[in-house]
């Protein structure tokens, strides 16, 4: 089922330009509220405009800082990798998937154990469903392992006072169904220790996997996003 707060806009354009402003003043809240704006990006093309748009705009930028939701375990300088993809604040903390991915995931655990709760939480959806590095499990194909602690202090504050296994925050993927096989992702625990999530979704090739979304399929996507988000959807992705 969908998010209660699901927008169909009419394109690709207008949900990145939705989605900016949407970022924009959600920011404002938290550095009004708390000081700091943390924010989880997502890749692909969609987010990617909506960065491009918010990059222009004015920011506090020296209070955003920057986290991402899932990294190809490929060099740091590669094309592909999803840390290409920021905002201009220097407060940026990557995944270093470029030490393989058990190494990556134990260390961005503990990361990002004192930042919870994070106040934005972006996510997308692959035509598969998929979201972050979370894939649609097809035997062994894609499967997520968690990592091995380097400590016994495994818990982490998060929303609503609960604590949050410091283990359960991410996860080492290995034989991931589209290249490069290896990745770390966050968690579904971790993609949903936030305040707000913010979930863009365009394009034709989305339809079937929004379909089984809607119809209570239980795919990555569907795991991760919390009945109250925000989903931002153009009319192509929705059918329309």
């Amino acid at each position: 089922m969908l998010p209660s707060d699901t927008q169909v806009l009419v394109d690709a354009e207008a949900v990145a330009q939705r989605a900016c402003e949407w970022l924009a003043a959600a920011a404002a809240v938290a550095i009004r509220e708390r000081g700091v704006f943390r924010l989880v990006l997502a890749g692909g093309g969609t987010p990617q405009r909506a960065y491009d748009l918010l990059a222009d705009t004015l920011q506090d930028w020296d209070r955003w800082e920057i986290f991402w939701g899932d990294e190809r375990c490929l060099p740091v300088e590669h094309g592909e990798r999803n840390s290409r993809m920021s905002l201009p604040t220097a407060r940026r903390f990557p995944i270093p998937a470029e030490w393989g991915a058990a190494a990556a995931a134990v260390a961005y655990a503990q990361t990002i154990r004192e930042k919870l709760p994070f106040d934005v939480v972006m996510l997308g959806m692959g035509e598969d469903g998929h979201t972050a590095s979370l894939f649609p499990q097809d035997g062994e194909k894609g499967r997520g392992r968690p990592p091995v602690a380097p400590t016994g202090d495994d818990f982490v504050g998060a929303t609503g006072g609960r604590p949050l296994p410091l283990l359960s925050l991410t996860v080492a993927v290995f034989d991931a169904p589209k290249a490069p096989p290896e990745r770390v992702s966050l968690s579904v625990a971790a993609l949903q220790a936030c305040r707000q999530q913010l979930v863009l979704v365009t394009g034709a090739g989305k339809v079937d996997a929004l379909t089984q979304w809607r119809s209570g399929v239980p795919l990555p996507i569907a795991q991760a996003v919390r009945a109250d988000a925000c989903l931002l959807v153009d009319a192509a992705a929705y059918g329309q």
